[in-house]
């Protein structure tokens, strides 16, 4: 009987060891890895910093609140007792002594200041720096500016500063303070510092003009063109400065008591482009300007480019069609318009007829609409890629008053793109410059769509290093379509040219998706719905919380264990 007990309970012990070691590593799983381990000593004493220690004796267990001279666990002080007896160290000894090259300035004139260091200590100094604040707008100190420039004893050298006044004040006013660099000693800091002063004269001027708005682009001020109420903000001068006001009922306005220099106009508000002058203070004459507004074009204008035909040949002149429409209610002024065509440069490449940059322009009366012929040469580019591509930028002239665009292409059938080659990969990461990173995805359908009719022309699965190849594709532009789970985050345009494109690494072969919505196959059926799956090369882990290692650790262990203990009971049974 008392053998059998013993078998049973062998069993027992076994099957708890196997279920307590199995179960074990789940519960540790739930863990943190940084959780904090607990200590069996004492707990830690901590002293108010507004109570006194205390003095009584601690218990062998307690963790000692002080330490004797000779303990060598002592952290040293971080204060260097000084021996009165001992000699006192050498330091460099800086002298300075600031000047102004002239005893006054005017307030548009170059300010120069000189400073001379001395060194009159018996101590080289490595790093000298010098620094000033005051109302100059350069605190530059040439090679004295840090990291700084040494000095040896008794050594004297000069160097100087120069900037204009930044404040309308009579006297300009600095401090300039010479210091070693860094955490360097100077053995007398007294004389590093000195203030100097110099008298400020300011001449001032005043300046004066009309802003009109010209409605029928004559260049001149008509009747009842006077703008009134406008916003007319200028700045410049030395020192600079700003200044605003706004235009009277005849249009007019006025500047007075600005520093002489050079000022700009603006007027943000008028709702007109303005291309003012510049213009010249001197507090001598007093200038008198005249400024045009002319219809803002990138308000009012539209447009549109279509060609004539759906393909061309090489030699063949493609036309297209601008279509220009003024939706304001002021005509629109010299209208011109700059075109490029893709894979070919130079003013000549096309001709835009009375749009030419350069020349007068065209009038474009308010709610009407006109079109221009746009013609170019097909070249062997054009057929190399397998479309023709012009766009072009409207304005009065572009990019000053305006810069409407409008684009158009065409096929030049007739070229082959033997091989286009590719890869798809899944995206990992991408740094601030260069390419981004990803892993393999092998087995995943890729095709082409050309961008121009939409049609599907090749199709194409990912090997296992992710590389795809389309064959005989008709030279052109296309988009990288992806059947499942994907969406493409990088890449996707595809450029087939005329021959064979040949390998990588061109950055236009590379295309990288993520996990997304699904995308159908455009060669069958979407399918019915389900999860996404998985990306490739990713395992899907139970969520049990327990490690795979450590349950395979746990069950050896426990078979061990058990077959240890029935083993332990069979001589008892032979006796």
């Amino acid at each position: 009987m008392s053998r059998l007990l013993r078998s049973a309970g062998a069993v027992t012990l076994a099957t708890a060891l196997c279920l307590c070691t199995s179960t074990g590593p789940v519960l540790a799983d739930d863990v943190p890895a940084s959780a904090p381990t607990t200590t069996t000593g004492p707990p830690e004493t901590t002293t108010s910093s507004s109570e006194p220690p205390s003095t009584t004796t601690s218990t062998p267990t307690t963790v000692p609140t002080t330490q004797t001279p000779e303990s060598p666990s002592t952290v040293p002080s971080s204060e260097t007792a000084v021996d009165p007896a001992a000699p006192r160290q050498e330091l460099p000894d800086l002298q300075l002594t600031v000047w102004f090259g002239k005893p006054s300035y005017l307030g548009h004139e170059t300010v120069t200041v000189h400073a001379r260091v001395t060194n009159v200590g018996a101590v080289a100094e490595e790093r000298a720096v010098i620094t000033s604040t005051g109302d100059l707008s350069s605190h530059h100190w040439g090679r004295f500016s840090s990291p700084g420039e040494g000095v040896e004893p008794g050594q004297t050298t000069e160097t100087s500063a120069t900037g204009t006044v930044t404040t309308v004040d009579d006297v300009l006013r600095l401090v300039v303070t010479v210091h070693p660099a860094g955490a360097g000693q100077d053995a007398n800091p007294a004389d590093n510092t000195v203030s100097v002063s110099v008298p400020i004269t300011f001449i001032l001027g005043n300046f004066r003009g009309t802003f009109y708005g010209d409605r029928n682009g004559n260049h001149v001020m008509d009747s009842g063109e006077q703008l009134a109420g406008v916003r007319v903000h200028t700045s410049g001068g030395t020192p600079f400065t700003r200044r605003e006001t706004v235009t009277g009922s005849a249009g007019g306005f006025e500047f007075t008591g600005l520093p002489v220099g050079t000022y700009g106009l603006g007027f943000p508000d008028s709702g007109w482009y303005v291309a003012p002058p510049n213009v010249e203070v001197d507090g001598i004459a007093v200038p008198d300007v005249l400024v045009r507004g002319t219809p803002r074009v990138d308000a009012s204008l539209r447009a549109s480019l279509a060609f004539e035909r759906q393909a061309y040949q090489v030699g063949d002149v493609a036309h297209s069609v601008m279509s220009l429409t003024n939706t304001g209610e002021l005509p629109l002024f010299e209208l011109t318009a700059e075109c490029s065509v893709n894979w070919d440069s130079g003013p000549s490449a096309v001709d835009t007829g009375p749009l030419t940059p350069g020349g007068p322009g065209v009038t474009l009366p308010a709610g009407h609409t006109q079109t221009f012929d746009i013609a170019v040469r097909v070249t062997e580019n054009a057929y190399a890629v397998g479309y023709l591509q012009v766009d072009c930028e409207t304005g009065s002239p572009p990019r000053v008053n305006g810069s409407v665009r409008t684009t158009a292409a065409t096929r030049v059938p007739g070229g082959v793109a033997i091989r286009v080659e590719g890869a798809l990969l899944l995206f990992k990461s991408k740094p601030l410059l260069g390419l981004p990173s990803g892993t393999s995805l092998p087995g995943v359908k890729v095709y082409l769509r050309d961008e121009l009719s939409g049609a599907v022309v090749a199709r194409a699965v990912t090997d296992m290093s992710s590389r795809f190849n389309f064959y005989d594709v008709p030279a052109g532009r296309y988009r990288l379509g992806v059947v499942g789970p994907w969406v493409i985050v990088w890449g996707g345009s595809v450029l087939a040219r005329a021959g064979q494109n040949g390998p990588p690494p061109n950055y236009q072969d590379l295309h990288f998706v993520l996990p997304g919505p699904y995308q159908p196959d455009p060669d069958a059926e979407p399918p019915s719905g389900g999860e996404p799956a998985p990306p490739p090369g990713e395992e899907v882990l139970a969520q049990t919380g327990a490690d795979v290692a450590w349950l395979a650790l746990g069950g050896l262990l426990s078979l061990v264990t058990g077959a240890a203990l029935v083993r332990r009971t069979r001589p008892a049974r032979r006796r």
